[in-house]
């Protein structure tokens, strides 16, 4: 048998649920964040890219001037202004006030600071090379690779590594090539920049997720606690527990609903089997203590047979008649026992026109000749024969009728009468038959009770020739089978009056 989680469990695991919702809410989140920081930085990334690129292709024509100025061969030749002035040489600085060789000068574009320039032969030797500059922090030169192609921009680090360089290389008509070196110190602490500030913003994010998460898994899953709470106590056998919320707005409240209307039905069955069984223990214990007395005498007279106690063959013959007597009473019970046990099997019962009025006729005949205290009794059938058949089992409706006059005859005194009705109910497709007798009637408050199994009137008293209470029992039995209807009450002038009502066959009529 699987062993019921606790409330403590039930709320562990759903913390746990709770735990396992948030962590993939988060790193959902996460992968988004990140792909969204990503593809800003990239694009940030080529828009850097792309300013340094301009920068490196238009410091061609500054560098290619300062490479002439310092009379490096092969370059393009270009009149010299008559305000320029030459710096030291390989130096890139001047006189103060004065711009360095290659320098930002009116209508050229404006160059960062550090700007390394090279002119190199058709065979890749160096031919000069110049630093434009005007800070004080001079970068380290770059790193430059043995094998330049024109055209094309190349990302190479300093030579001590401090800083990244943008290189670009054209060809001169001489067949030289002037390759300019751009860094990247700006472009590089921007994204630094960016990509730190996609750091934290995406790190604050994540937390604000969580933990707004966090509340708001917690809120949806309150109802599931509250309905796991409640799952612990219905497990642990309180039936009449319900779960909230219930109602149809929300997919939780239709879980509620559902588990509410489960539960119902749980507890009508539970309160059904309970009450089935409490009925099959009384029933096992009345049959126990009818089957006892008869048996108690049986074997009492046998062991008096046994024993030689009775010697006399009138005695003999007593004790024969009782024996036979008590087994008749037992197999007369054990009968009774085995028809309410085969209708409550509810097997497929056996169905055909039955003609009630021919069957109180017989049974009428049948209770004037076992009757000997010559009392009356009468049938009145106000319905023609057509009008009075139904659609039954013959044998279980005439046990019916049988079992209604057998017991009138036991429960009445000797000489009074008893009268039977068959008729038509108004205006409805039904039969009704009442059996009446002239008795003491029943007691108000054992109206109902009359008809379960081994109903006694008074607690603890014996059944003396009454019988064990299984009669009306089986009428009801049989009766609802049928899908009728059987109730008594106290007749009009006294008496007990008990009322049959089946459905007929003619429905048109």
């Amino acid at each position: 048998m699987t062993e019921q989680p606790t409330p403590g469990q039930q709320r562990w695991r759903l913390r746990s649920l709770r735990a396992r919702l948030l962590t993939g809410v988060v790193a959902l989140s996460a992968v988004a964040l990140v792909l969204l920081g990503a593809a800003l930085y990239l694009q940030q990334r080529r828009f850097a890219l792309d300013r340094v690129d301009d920068q490196a292709r238009s410091a061609i024509f500054p560098v290619n001037r300062a490479l002439n100025e310092k009379g490096v061969a092969g370059g393009v030749e270009r009149p010299r202004a008559t305000d320029d002035r030459e710096g030291e040489a390989g130096q890139g600085y001047g006189p103060p006030g004065v711009p360095p060789p290659g320098a930002n000068r009116p209508g050229e574009p404006l160059l960062p600071p550090d700007v390394y320039g090279e002119r190199r032969s058709t065979t890749g030797a160096v031919l000069g090379s110049v630093l434009i500059s005007y800070s004080d922090d001079v970068a380290s030169p770059p790193k430059l690779p043995e094998t330049v192609t024109a055209g094309r921009f190349i990302t190479v680090p300093a030579k001590d590594g401090s800083v990244n360089y943008r290189v670009y290389a054209s060809a001169n008509p001489m067949g030289t090539l002037t390759i300019s070196a751009v860094p990247m110190r700006d472009a590089d602490r921007q994204l630094a920049r960016l990509l730190l500030t996609e750091s934290l913003l995406i790190v604050g994010a994540l937390g604000l997720i969580g933990l707004f998460g966090w509340w708001v898994i917690g809120y949806g899953l309150r109802p599931l606690d509250a309905m796991a709470t409640t799952a612990g106590h219905i497990a642990e056998g309180d039936l009449s527990k319900r779960v909230t919320p219930a109602e149809p707005d929300t997919e939780v409240g239709r879980l509620g609903l559902a588990l509410n209307a489960m539960l119902a039905q749980i507890e009508a069955s539970f309160s059904r089997q309970q009450a089935s069984e409490n009925k099959l223990r009384r029933f096992l214990a009345d049959a126990s203590h009818e089957l006892r007395t008869p048996l108690a005498s049986i074997r009492g007279y046998a062991e008096l047979h046994r024993m030689g106690a009775s010697t006399d063959p009138e005695a003999i013959e007593h004790s024969m008649e009782r024996i036979e007597g008590e087994s008749a009473r037992m197999g007369k019970l054990v009968e009774d026992l085995l028809i309410l046990a085969r209708l409550d099997e509810q097997r497929e019962p056996v169905r055909e026109p039955v003609d009630l009025a021919a069957l109180a006729r017989d049974a009428v005949s049948d209770a004037e000749a076992a009757d000997s205290t010559g009392r009356a009794i009468s049938l009145s059938v106000n319905a023609d024969a057509q009008q009075t058949t139904v659609l039954g089992d013959a044998d279980g409706l005439r046990q019916v009728l049988s079992n209604l006059l057998r017991n009138a005859l036991v429960h009445t005194p000797g000489g009074t009468p008893i009268e039977v009705l068959l008729t038509r109910v108004d205006g409805e497709p039904r039969i009704r038959l009442t059996v009446r007798d002239h008795g003491p009637g029943i007691p108000a408050e054992s109206a109902e009770a009359l008809f379960e199994r081994f109903w006694r009137a008074s607690p603890g008293r014996e059944r003396g020739p009454a019988g064990a209470g299984l009669g009306l029992a089986i009428v009801a039995g049989i009766v609802d089978a049928h899908g009728g209807s059987v109730h008594v009450e106290q007749a009009d002038g006294g008496g007990a009056q008990f009322t049959v009502e089946l459905a007929a066959l003619d429905t048109d009529a």
